[in-house]
């Protein structure tokens, strides 16, 4: 860039873009906009790759020229500090308040010339004194971030504020503005001949389709990467685009129409791949579907905030949406002429709809991508999972979803961390806390994860329309809880080994950002909401603190092996799994089998008021692991761990009580005899009377049809109970399993014969009782339904219970 393009200043006259920034106030000016297009235009022709920079260096030249030339321009300082501003302030400054949600676009996809017209309005904006810098980029990103799109807000006293999170808002990039016509760049020409063909469409069916294009004050592309898995997917036409809900005029309708990048994509790919068709042909074929997108989009969004209310459901208007979407292909196939014409009449009764070519290579298009999200997502996950960062990160860097790569690094720093203290390396591990957690708030601020604030607003649901029937279950909201329970799980399996090696001060130093954790995450209700998983901060934190009160002075009394007497003084502490399951799990690994034994004793004899089992803390898994220990390893076959597991066994019988007996299913007398004896106990007492309809709604019984169900169904009273015996029966099943083959070095001893007798003995025994519990059940009946949907629905569920 030694020397000035010539033909840059002769066909535009930088002189002209220099006026408006040096004398403007942000006012939008249709020739300056159209003049930065064209200077993009000019640039390219010149293969220049970043015409941003080429432009600004050009701009800081000719204002240094004509500074030195004097006259009107003697004075542009306000020039030289906005369009300094501009490059060198706020496009860093986006891009780093953009750097989650955005990280997938390269600078040449985001600095387009009505993005960058706009950045410019945005500074000028905000006014002299022009050396205010950080005053004038703050107020140039808020004006700049206006768009986020379809995005329900729960409205609750406790929220600090009813707006969506900073990061959240982007700034679309605008394609078309009147006045200026459509920005140059890849999509020029396809938006160009897209605004074409809606202009000449029949008005009335724009009306229906609530798209007025003489309202239309810019169209626009979201540069949000596309994420299959959010649940907004489920709003009909969303894929496509909407009109951008926050933009409105004073009559409050709508004034700006933002298109997914993914549409304009599989456009393009369209033309690119056209084979032997003529470029113009696909290219018309190509806005038809745009335009048709568009209209489909703009149908399901109305025209204005209020056009749809609780009372419209998207499933009503999906009927007029396909009414005049057809309506508005079978139209422009007609206007179609000559050879042209003639095939796409072919294609059409080849496939059954007009321009079925264009309209099925996009919904293909579409289909390609959603599958290799989905299945590169999994596979990120999976490897996160598995402990293979590396692995995880190259998956989901080939999916440009934010919430993909975000959720990745936690798990990744989740499944690192719980590897470092299980090979006791709990300082290590501890740096990875505040990394998580800033991932957590990071992904929550900017969108990909969701709003916790959702869980108590929606009760765990994500809102499609106002009307509540479109309301849909939010999965994401259940992986957050996940993501958050295994970072709870990850501070007190820290604490613990922390606590076991006796460093106190990393003890102390974790105890406080525990509390903090906890205090936010509980602010936001998810234990008041009943469809979601139980997941309560502080109830969390109080048992990590407790167990690690205990491994401490379990340090510091010697860590004895074997010292019941200390266990039996603290256990009264324990009182949920996840303590529990802690202190168990630390002994464990500190090989200590007989304080685990005893502490998995006392587990089972506690399981009225401690559950055996939640979610990743479990006796079920721990009992495993600690017959494993005595039959695998250095232990199998010596005459000590052989001693211990018939012990354990012998401690389970004697304290499980009922759980240790296979379940019988209690069932009342049949429901129609009991019905019989008490209609002829009380027959007598209204032989006499005449029974009057006083509902008169034509119904002779109590409940008129389509009632929910007809009788009690005891099954499901006793489901949970059956669930949790059957479940340790089954882990007991394991045990003598793992114990019976874990120690051929005994031999055939004549007591370790007996005992291999009495267990298979116990086994057989379940078996025939199991068997009983099964035929019972599959006898039980499930009451018939009544008639009505609802009844129906409640007779499918009692059927999938059964």
């Amino acid at each position: 860039m030694d020397e000035l393009p010539t033909d840059l200043d002769e066909g535009l006259s930088l002189k002209t873009l220099v006026g408006y920034v040096n004398f403007s106030e942000g006012k939008p000016d249709p020739r300056f906009q159209k003049q930065l297009s064209e200077a993009y235009r000019i640039l390219a022709l010149r293969d220049e790759q970043e015409p941003w920079q080429v432009l600004h260096e050009l701009l800081r030249r000719h204002l240094e020229a004509l500074k030195a030339g004097g006259g009107a321009f003697r004075d542009v300082s306000q020039a030289e500090a906005v369009v300094s501003l501009v490059f060198a302030r706020l496009l860093p400054a986006y891009r780093a308040h953009h750097a989650d949600l955005l990280f997938h676009q390269k600078d040449a996809d985001l600095w387009q010339p009505f993005f960058l017209a706009r950045a410019f309005e945005a500074v000028l904006a905000q006014g002299a004194p022009w050396t205010e810098e950080e005053r004038i980029v703050t107020g140039a990103l808020h004006q700049l971030n206006d768009f986020v799109g379809h995005r329900p807000l729960a409205i609750l006293e406790t929220r600090p504020q009813g707006e969506p999170y900073d990061h959240e808002r982007v700034r679309p990039l605008p394609l078309w503005i009147p006045g200026a016509g459509a920005a140059w760049g890849r999509y020029q020409e396809v938006v160009e001949k897209a605004l074409e063909i809606l202009a000449a469409t029949d008005p009335g069916l724009l009306a229906e389709a609530s798209f007025h294009l003489e309202l239309l004050e810019e169209l626009a592309l979201d540069p949000r990467a596309y994420d299959h898995g959010h649940p907004v997917n489920r709003r009909p036409n969303y894929v496509f685009g909407e009109w951008d809900p926050h933009h409105l005029d004073n009559q409050g309708r709508f004034r700006r129409y933002v298109v997914r990048q993914g549409i304009l994509e599989a456009l393009l790919d369209r033309i690119e791949h056209r084979g032997d068709i003529d470029r113009g042909e696909v290219l018309f074929e190509a806005a038809a579907v745009l335009a048709g997108t568009i209209l489909m989009a703009a149908g399901t969004s109305g025209s204005s905030p209020t056009q749809y209310d609780s009372t419209t459901s998207l499933g009503t208007l999906l009927p007029r949406i396909a009414r005049y979407r057809d309506a508005f292909y079978t139209d422009l196939l007609k206007k179609v002429a000559g050879a042209h014409g003639a095939r796409l009449q072919q294609e059409a009764g080849r496939l059954r709809q007009p321009f079925g070519g264009a309209r099925q290579h996009l919904n293909q298009y579409l289909t390609r991508q959603r599958a290799a999200q989905l299945q590169q997502r999994h596979l990120a996950l999976l490897f996160a999972h598995m402990g293979y960062p590396e692995a995880s990160r190259r998956q989901a860097a080939a999916i440009p979803a934010a919430s993909i790569r975000l959720t990745s690094e936690i798990l990744n720093r989740l499944t690192t961390g719980q590897g470092l203290v299980s090979r006791g390396q709990p300082a290590q591990a501890a740096p990875l806390l505040p990394e998580v957690e800033d991932l957590v708030r990071r992904g929550i601020a900017c969108g990909a994860l969701p709003d916790p604030w959702n869980l108590l607003g929606f009760q765990g649901l994500f809102p499609l329309s106002p009307a509540r029937e479109d309301s849909v279950r939010d999965l994401r909201l259940d992986e957050l809880i996940l993501m958050l329970e295994a970072l709870f799980g990850l501070y007190a399996r820290l604490l613990s080994e922390a606590a076991a090696q006796g460093e106190k001060s990393l003890v102390q130093e974790l105890q406080p950002e525990l509390r903090r954790l906890s205090a936010w995450w509980d602010r936001f209700g998810s234990v008041e909401v009943s469809d979601v998983r139980r997941l309560l901060g502080r109830e969390a934190a109080a048992s990590a603190e407790g167990v690690a009160r205990a491994l401490t002075l379990w340090h510091e009394r010697g860590q004895a092996a074997g010292d019941l007497a200390f266990w039996r003084q603290h256990l009264p502490e324990f009182h949920s799994p996840k303590a529990l399951a802690l202190v168990c799990d630390t002994l464990l690994r500190k090989q200590d089998y007989r304080a685990a034994m005893a502490l998995l004793i006392y587990w089972l004899g506690q399981v009225e008021q401690v559950p055996l089992e939640n979610g990743e803390f479990s006796f079920h898994a721990l009992a495993l692991r600690w017959m494993l220990a005595q039959s695998t390893g250095e232990r199998t076959g010596t005459a000590e761990a052989w001693a211990l597991t018939t012990r354990f066994f012998d401690y389970l019988e004697a304290n499980a009580e009922d759980y240790w007996q296979v379940p019988v299913l209690e069932t009342e007398e049949d429901p129609k005899e009991s019905a019989e004896e008490e209609d002829d106990l009380y027959s007598a007492a209204y032989a006499d009377v005449t029974y009057r309809d006083s509902t008169d709604d034509q119904e002779d019984s109590a409940v008129a049809e389509g009632g929910v169900a007809g009788g009690a169904f005891e099954l499901e009273e006793q489901a949970e109970s059956l669930q949790k015996r059957l479940r340790f029966l089954a882990t007991v099943a394991r045990l003598w399993q793992i114990a019976a083959r874990g120690h051929p070095g005994m031999g055939a001893e004549p007591e370790r014969i007996e005992t291999l007798r009495r267990w298979l003995g116990n086994a057989q025994a379940n078996h025939q009782r199991l068997l009983a519990l099964v035929d019972a059940v599959h006898a039980y009946p499930v009451p018939e339904p009544l008639g009505s949907q609802d009844a129906l629905m409640e007779f499918d569920r009692r059927r999938l219970l059964k």
